[in-house]
């Protein structure tokens, strides 16, 4: 069945417009399907639920596969960039038990309870963004309403002071690029963070920071600390950004949804949901490898190849989901959704990405129920919102 796919299809600028047709055809081919990405690197796909859950907890699906791989052996740290170090230093570049020891270092931060203590303020800052909008009328949905939660809220929590937060937003921008500025933004923020946590291990205050540097159990090293900080910058801020704006576009093209959560802003939490089993932030996680020939999803896959499981595949799958590619915020099987992952990897953050959205769409129904599309829906492109904005009027 792979023969009916194109060797690197998935790039295909028309598959790029819609490629939940070719997820849906992935589903029915019956095994993994085989692709070269534009570095010239195989992966096999893989979309449906199931089969994604499935190698989600495969133990035998990995990240660190230069471990195994003699052909694949890892560059000594000296002969590296100081952006390609911390790179390779981030949590979803690793496997236990390195994994293991930095989640651990973290995770505290995000639990239900101790975000749910930070409700009160962003309830505030949501309300003097909503207020703003008010105001001026017109507005970008992601430079006025989406981005400004989750820049603010991250700097917060790791302890950036107010001033520094708009360049703490543009070394978040210039690193999820994947431009030519990306190393150079990582470089810039991990000096930055250097003098940071020197300020933090002088006069600890009530900070994530303060934690990452006190001198408690196994320590960090300089790239570890930069790396974990980066990564919840970036997944932190980037990911729930694009919850929130695709969420908004969603509502507006869809306006029996708008109106059923103008009517009971109670159902933002239902929004949250069916926003990120429809077009989450995510779509593929980031790539694994197959640690040894595995067989999965109907088919093998070779030894130290890579393995690329679709969360938007798997969140379209009919087996699981009624009419999946109907946007339903009253669908009773959206809490089936993986938008966050699943197992070891699954999203430190998620805990943080609902309040901030649900929040963000309560006060956006209460207080801007006349919101709409300042552009013909036919002219957006749902896949870049982040990059182009979404118009709106108040």
């Amino acid at each position: 069945m792979a023969a009916e796919f194109g060797i690197s299809e998935l790039w295909d600028p028309a598959v790029r417009r819609d490629p939940h047709r070719f997820y849906d055809r992935v589903r029915d081919s019956g095994g993994p399907v085989l692709q070269v990405d534009p570095a010239g690197n195989r992966f096999w796909v893989i979309a449906g639920h199931a089969d994604v859950l499935a190698g989600l907890r495969h133990p035998a699906i990995g990240h660190e596969v230069h471990r195994l791989c003699p052909g694949m052996q890892q560059p000594a740290p000296r002969q590296l960039s100081e952006a390609a170090r911390i790179e390779a230093r981030q949590l979803i570049n690793l496997d236990p038990p390195d994994h293991t020891r930095l989640r651990g270092l973290v995770s505290g931060g995000f639990t239900a309870r101790a975000v749910a203590r930070l409700e009160p303020w962003i309830t505030d800052l949501a309300d003097q963004l909503v207020a703003r909008a008010r105001e001026r009328g017109h507005i970008d949905g992601v430079s006025d309403l989406a981005d400004p939660v989750p820049v603010n809220v991250i700097a917060e929590l790791v302890g950036i002071p107010e001033p520094d937060r708009p360049r703490f937003r543009a070394w978040s921008a210039a690193i999820v690029s994947a431009s030519i500025d990306g190393p150079a933004a990582t470089v810039e923020f991990a000096a930055y963070l250097d003098k940071l946590a020197a300020q933090r291990r002088a006069a600890p205050a009530d900070d994530l920071m303060s934690q990452l540097v006190a001198e408690r159990g196994e320590p960090l090293d300089r790239d570890e600390l930069v790396a974990l900080v980066q990564l919840l910058l970036v997944a932190g801020q980037e990911t729930t950004v694009d919850l929130i704006v695709n969420g908004i576009r969603l509502l507006l093209t869809h306006p029996e949804q708008w109106q059923a959560l103008r009517d009971d802003p109670s159902l933002a939490a239902a929004v949250v949901e069916e926003t990120l089993r429809y077009r989450g932030p995510v779509e593929i996680v980031p790539p694994r490898f197959a640690l040894q020939e595995l067989e999965i999803a109907g088919g093998r896959i070779p030894a130290f190849d890579r393995v690329a499981m679709s969360l938007w595949g798997a969140n379209r799958d009919p087996a699981v989901f009624d009419r999946p590619h109907v946007f339903d915020i009253h669908r009773p099987d959206v809490r089936k959704h993986i938008a966050f992952g699943h197992g070891i990897h699954f999203c430190l953050g998620a805990h943080l990405a609902r309040l901030e959205s649900r929040l963000m769409f309560e006060r956006i129904a209460q207080q801007l129920p006349g919101l709409r599309l300042a552009v013909d829906p036919a002219d957006l492109d749902g896949f870049r919102l982040h990059q182009d904005g979404l118009p709106l009027q108040v």
